[in-house]
């Protein structure tokens, strides 16, 4: 065998894409390319992935991802972080590939380098170290330009998109896929001031914005609708919530084009402004902001999906047409729930929200 080259070396690990990236401009200027990888541990002891390189269709390397950053993007698949992935279990590793300039990519390659216990048993076995692919195409689809679905000042971007929170690493499984439902959901909050609520903040009218408009963001079709939930207790754990549909509350679906969905989620009940079979029009009232289904303080749930389900269904990214940025929240700063916010100006334009940006809309 001196000499033979070996082909497709034994691994510990496995690697493969949940589905295609999805790229969307952020309101930093640059492109954000979305996907996850999910990694299983095939072999008998725990299992370390150390870094990753990202490279283009044409070899170039276009980002990497190792440390910290590795460690914080490295999770469960339903919640939390891990640092090792068991024997015989997967784990997701997050990918949020920042591009600043130029034509995007196609696609897009990795090289995983992996480690193990070197006194194991069986590592005698394992061929390489390292993992080449798989490859991930991007969609070639250009982010739906939308509407905002608020209006006013102060309106916080929470739990969205493109570093790991509550949002980002939502994975639910779905048969014969895994779903990524809330890659791109935004949590709208309004500041006033420094702050979210005033007193307490345990009784929902203590939130200023607790009743705001909600608006349709683009020409469609209402498609789904849930109503009749109570509302929930701020800063308490829901208890009304027993079955899927109830996480999303009181909701509405929009059909804005084929295959792509508008969702309003935690809406106050009784106060829909539409009904199944509606065509509405962008800017159309739909109903008020709430605290309902799995929620623990009032705030609009907005995404848009690629099948009409909250919880099986793909996060699809947007852009919103024209809004202002006046800054940003530095969250892990906190006094008495008084929240820093960080300066920031500029009119954007076709950019996606990201997280922690504070907006004004018309």
């Amino acid at each position: 065998m001196a000499g033979t080259r070996i082909i497709d070396p034994s691994t510990a690990i496995v690697v493969t894409p949940f589905h295609e990236a999805h790229a969307v401009r952020g309101d930093d200027g640059r492109d954000h390319v979305e996907y996850d990888l999910l990694i299983t541990n095939v072999f008998d002891g725990p299992v370390t992935v150390s870094s990753i390189e990202i490279t283009n269709e044409a070899g170039k390397v276009v980002g990497h991802l190792d440390g910290s950053e590795l460690a914080a993007a490295t999770q469960m698949l339903l919640e939390g972080k891990v640092k090792a992935i068991p024997p015989s279990a997967s784990v997701a590793i997050e990918i949020d590939l920042v591009l600043s300039s130029g034509p995007l990519p196609t696609r897009l390659s990795h090289r995983l380098a992996y480690h193990f216990a070197p006194a194991d048993p069986h590592a005698s076995m394992i061929g390489s170290r390292e993992v080449v692919g798989p490859e991930v195409a991007i969609a070639p689809s250009a982010p739906v330009t939308l509407v905002p679905p608020l209006s006013g000042p102060g309106w916080a971007a929470m739990n969205g998109c493109c570093v790991p929170n509550v949002h980002r690493d939502v994975r639910i499984a779905a048969g014969t896929r895994i779903a990524t439902p809330e890659t791109f959901a935004i949590d709208w909050i309004q500041l006033k001031g420094d702050r979210f609520f005033e007193g307490d903040g345990k009784q929902n009218k203590q939130y200023p914005y607790f009743g705001s408009d909600v608006r349709a963001v683009a020409d469609g079709e209402i498609v789904g609708l849930h109503d009749g939930m109570a509302e929930s207790v701020p800063l308490q754990p829901p208890t009304t919530v027993h079955a899927p549909d109830d996480y999303g509350g009181n909701f509405v679906l929009l059909r804005i084009r084929p295959d792509v969905y508008a969702i309003y989620a935690h809406l106050q009940p009784g106060k829909m402004r539409v009904k199944l079979g509606d065509k509405v029009k962008a800017g159309a009232p739909i109903g008020k902001l709430g605290n309902s289904g799995n929620s623990t303080a009032p705030h609009l749930h907005f995404a848009l999906l690629d099948r009409p389900n909250l919880l099986t269904a793909n996060s699809l990214p947007f852009v919103l047409d024209d809004y202002e940025l006046t800054g940003k929240l530095d969250a892990t700063k906190t006094d008495n729930d008084r929240l820093e916010v960080m300066p920031a100006s500029g009119k954007i334009k076709g950019a996606y929200p990201l997280v922690f940006g504070i907006a004004t809309f018309r």
